[in-house]
């Protein structure tokens, strides 16, 4: 027989996880967090998520600062769970070496492999597509059918969605279809030669489109198939934004344009249904922006090669540069008050956890300059000690984590479809 843990392995992961400082739903869920203006404005964000599809106007996105071990990770956890709970898709994406943000294509495919919708475990765009999610006579998939056909995305997304609801019992189309809706290929020729199998020959024109544009369309694409799905909305959180800093000034120049357009900065050109938060540090805007003269580099190196697509570019990373400068929310810095309710709801933690109470002298001195993460850590670290030796005093050295922002090339791999940065290649 297989004993039921109880509560001391959900308490066990959480400490688990604030030892390693990565947050997770047991973390989370036992501190909980503390910003109540800023869950205030979550939720008028939300509130305006589910009516944006109406509308056909994409929520202004926020913009969360705080330093390294402020929480930024441990909001953005709490935000998932909080959005799930109100109907709407949820995709964390990491900025990373791997997932550089001035890629669309990457950062795409990125929310993908990471989406969450409430109720459902597992690949999240598989479930919805072979489900009964997507319901052929409901409402919201006859609007997307309509909408597909009228709106100026590449015919390709509505030949997909004709094949999904006339043969889409084929399980080797149904992959297909849910590759391409992932950001994978599906051939111009592969889609012609079922199509035409079908007797749909000549009815979409399956144009030609770079990548990176067609990578920009998914988004429009994926944002309306969720809705379709029956979501309120799809909630994209960016983490660790501030890795902008190190990319050169062209490639952080494209990384500000494409912020712009995930936050919904662009005139008449939003994503409906689609909600975008990031994490950042504070001092980007002083060691980066101003501190590199992005205003300036990025303009002159962008707007001096005199084309449409490169003045765009300078127009829209100015926007998200503002943005950062003027429009951050700040996450709350740890008072007395604040850190004695998380001493106090640690300590319970950790005693379901280990079943011994730990010592009630624990350190409450509020430090200058530490953030919520080394208290916890701190705490956990004495507790973990005294658990093992009752007589051992402890004493917690901080060693300050300072962001790192010199230029790094290795994080500029090219943008998928320009092999040398600056012309995209057609997608067939």
């Amino acid at each position: 027989m297989i004993r039921d843990p109880g509560p001391s392995l959900g308490a066990r992961r959480a400490i688990e996880a604030l030892r390693a400082g990565v947050p997770n739903r047991d973390a989370v869920g036992a501190l909980g967090f503390e910003a109540g203006e800023l869950l205030e404005e979550f939720d008028k964000r939300i509130v305006d998520l589910q009516s944006s599809v109406q509308r056909a106007a994409q929520p202004r996105g926020v913009l969360l600062a705080g330093e390294f071990g402020a929480g930024k990770s441990h909001a953005l956890e709490y935000l998932t769970h909080r959005a799930l709970k109100k109907g709407v898709a949820v995709s964390k994406v990491v900025v990373s070496k791997e997932t550089q943000l001035f890629d669309a294509a990457k950062v795409f495919r990125a929310a993908v492999e990471n989406l969450q919708i409430p109720g459902r475990t597992g690949d999240a765009l598989a479930e919805i597509a072979l489900s009964n999610l997507l319901d052929f006579r409901s409402p919201r998939f006859v609007d997307l059918i309509l909408w597909a056909r009228d709106s100026p995305l590449n015919s390709r997304f509505e030949a997909s969605l004709w094949l999904y609801e006339n043969a889409g019992r084929d399980a080797e189309l149904q992959n297909r279809l849910v590759t391409f809706w992932s950001g994978g290929p599906f051939a111009v020729g592969q889609m012609r030669s079922v199509l035409r199998a079908l007797g749909q020959a000549g009815t979409f024109k399956l144009e030609r489109i770079a990548a990176k544009d067609l990578a920009r369309q998914r988004f429009q694409f994926l944002a309306r198939l969720l809705y379709a799905a029956g979501f309120d909305g799809w909630l994209i959180l960016l983490d660790e934004l501030e890795l902008i800093g190190r990319y050169t000034v062209l490639q952080r120049g494209r990384a500000y344009a494409e912020l712009a357009r995930l936050l919904g900065l662009v005139d008449d050109d939003g994503v409906p249904g689609m909600l975008v938060m990031g994490g950042i540090t504070p001092d980007f805007s002083s060691a980066v922006i101003r501190g590199k003269d992005d205003r300036n580099q990025v303009d002159v190196r962008f707007r001096s090669r005199d084309d449409a697509e490169s003045r765009l570019t300078a127009t829209l990373a100015e926007r998200a540069m503002a943005e950062i400068e003027t429009h951050l929310h700040r996450l709350p810095e740890p008072d007395e008050a604040r850190l004695g309710r998380t001493l106090a709801n640690l300590s319970d933690i950790y005693a379901t956890a280990y079943g011994s109470f730990p010592a009630a002298n624990a350190e409450l001195t509020h430090r200058a300059g530490w953030q919520m993460r080394e208290y916890i850590r701190g705490w956990i670290t004495a507790w973990d000690l005294q658990r093992l030796d009752p007589a051992y005093h402890t004493e917690l050295v901080v060693d300050r984590i300072v962001t790192e922002y010199t230029e790094d090339e290795l994080l500029e791999s090219p943008a998928e479809g320009e092999e040398d940065g600056k012309t995209a290649a057609p997608e067939d």
